[in-house]
């Protein structure tokens, strides 16, 4: 038996290597390959990732079908070096890809997903655990808009729940320079990531687990969706405002292979949001029976009904995430949940994952609630209504609000340190971060200061004991910088020396007569110095 399964091992590993990407199948001269990495390192602060496809020249254009392709990882450590390895390359991303837009793509910065032939580490990334799958974000003009969000979820979500890792690149395909990159890993289906259980091929039964996203590309998926129109109800959110919920549309991501498995776990995420609804706006207590029926419970409270089916702390992380980073698409787009029905589940609750996707963040005003509220009238009329349903109803609770504010409270100054690190990491690396554009480091300090805004009034919106019913203004505080008037000085005013030329009858000779200078003294007034204007919350020692 032991020689049969090593017979098998050696045969697998035979065909796996014959199939695998090399320079010389893919028709790249080793050599000069070589060579060009070596001057590509030297070039380079950043760590490298070049890619190569056939014949060092094929392009890589479709979101659909992967190209063969292998990586190279430079100019790190030994131990993190990678050389000649063999995997398929697509672009990946919708509006942030074009729409597979041939001529977009060819003339524009594009995401990618890098699929290896076998498990292997990139980086370092995750704790140095190997995985398949790896994407390649591109990075706008402040470079650190998707990078510091990861850098704050890792934070916030701690290590008992996934958050991908990250690190900027220099990416190169084809020895061509393609931009500054950030690395992040795929989200996906992993012991090490969204621990839900896989199901065996051809199964039927709804008893696995389902991974699945909030997803307004959902009709790219036809028959992996389903529709909710949130029961067609109206709630009023923190700030007052009222508005009747828009429909919304999910597309499971993890395998399943029958549409009962579908309408169940789109029943059971119906019913889940009716029994946050039910408590939190009707005051009544639901659950769900051993059919997963909605029934009435022996609850007596919000907090207790919504904890029995939500797993509450993925909840808070990933509300006071998107409430820092006011993120638009937060109800529309990339937003992630998971739960396992399996016998052996590690997720046995409703949980809130994976946070990605924070290319429409850090705008509009640093002082207000946007997690936890309606997006603006104008908005959702040029946009579509973006609104997260199930942050305006837990965003509103006492209990919901007072676990947030001690996370903010436990958190806030290493989240605050980050956003330094982060900075300092940029002018560290400031030679490569510059290909990005000479004005870069503006757009950095432009999300730097809304970031310190944000954290300013965060520190007054969420305290511990506080009422959630306590609302910090939300005008930003005018800010009015000391008058300073500059002494004024006067030139001196020197009386030229008048000579009188001598008159000369006789060999008389008289001494020129010369006035003495007249200097006046410089007039210096006092600068005028306003006095603190007397602003609630304005803070001159934090406002950045």
């Amino acid at each position: 038996m032991k020689i049969l399964l090593l017979t098998i091992l050696i045969i697998l590993l035979f065909i796996n290597t014959i199939g695998a990407h090399t320079y010389e199948s893919l028709g790249i001269d080793d050599a000069q390959k070589q060579e060009n990495n070596v001057m590509i390192a030297n070039e380079s602060v950043l760590p490298v990732i070049n890619i190569s496809t056939r014949n060092n020249t094929e392009l890589i254009l479709s979101r659909e079908i992967y190209t063969d392709c292998v990586v190279d990882v430079l100019n790190v450590e030994d131990n993190l070096k990678l050389q000649e390895k063999s995997a398929s390359i697509k672009l990946r991303g919708n509006s942030s890809s074009f729409y597979g837009d041939v001529k977009k793509v060819m003339a524009n910065q594009v995401p990618y997903r890098i699929k290896f032939d076998e498990k292997i580490n990139v980086l370092g990334l995750h704790h140095g655990e190997k995985f398949k799958d790896w994407v390649l974000l591109k990075t706008e003009g402040d470079v650190i808009r998707n990078d510091i969000a990861f850098r704050m979820g890792r934070i916030i979500f701690g290590d008992k729940y996934y958050v991908s890792d990250s690190k900027f690149v220099k990416l190169y395909i084809n020895d061509t320079f393609k931009g500054i990159y950030l690395l992040v890993e795929q989200n996906e289906i992993d012991k090490k990531k969204v621990n839900v259980s896989v199901p065996e091929k051809n199964y039927n039964g709804t008893d696995i687990g389902y991974y699945f996203e909030i997803d307004n590309y959902y009709n790219e998926n036809p028959g992996k969706y389903f529709i909710y129109d949130y029961g067609g109800v109206t709630i009023k959110d923190i700030r007052g405002v009222e508005r009747k919920l828009a429909q919304v549309e999910f597309t499971v991501k993890s395998d399943f292979y029958c549409q009962e498995q579908l309408d169940f776990i789109g029943n059971y995420t119906t019913n889940v949001f009716s029994i946050l609804y039910h408590a939190i706006e009707k005051g009544e207590y639901k659950t769900m029976d051993e059919n997963y029926n909605l029934v009435n419970s022996t609850f007596t409270s919000a907090e207790e009904t919504i904890s029995a089916v939500l797993d509450i702390e993925s909840a808070v992380n990933m509300y006071l995430l998107y409430e820092i980073v006011h993120d638009n698409d937060v109800g529309e787009g990339s937003f992630f949940f998971a739960i396992d029905f399996s016998r052996k589940s590690k997720i046995q609750k409703l949980q809130m994952v994976s946070p990605w996707d924070f290319n429409w963040t850090y705008g509009d005003s640093p002082r207000r609630y946007w997690a936890a509220a309606f997006c603006e009238a104008s908005f959702a009329k040029r946009m579509g209504d973006r609104s997260n349903p199930w942050f305006i109803l837990l965003g509103k609770e006492e209990w919901f609000h007072e676990l947030v504010s001690k996370k903010w409270e436990s958190l806030s100054s290493s989240i605050r340190a980050e956003v330094i690190n982060e900075k300092n990491h940029l002018i560290d690396n400031i030679n490569d971060i510059s290909l990005v554009g000479k004005n870069v480091m503006d757009g950095v300090d432009s999300i730097d200061n809304w970031l310190n805004k944000r954290f300013n009034w965060i520190d007054e919106a969420f305290v511990p004991g506080q009422s959630v019913s306590v609302i910090p203004v939300e005008k930003e505080p005018i800010v009015i910088n000391p008058i300073t008037i500059r002494p004024v000085v006067t030139e001196p005013v020197v009386t030229v020396p008048v000579v009188t030329e001598p008159v000369v009858t006789e060999p008389i000779i008289t001494e020129p007569v010369v006035t003495k200078p007249v200097v006046s003294e410089p007039v210096v007034t006092e600068p005028v110095v306003s006095e603190k204007p007397n602003i609630k919350y304005l803070t001159f020692d934090k406002l950045m």
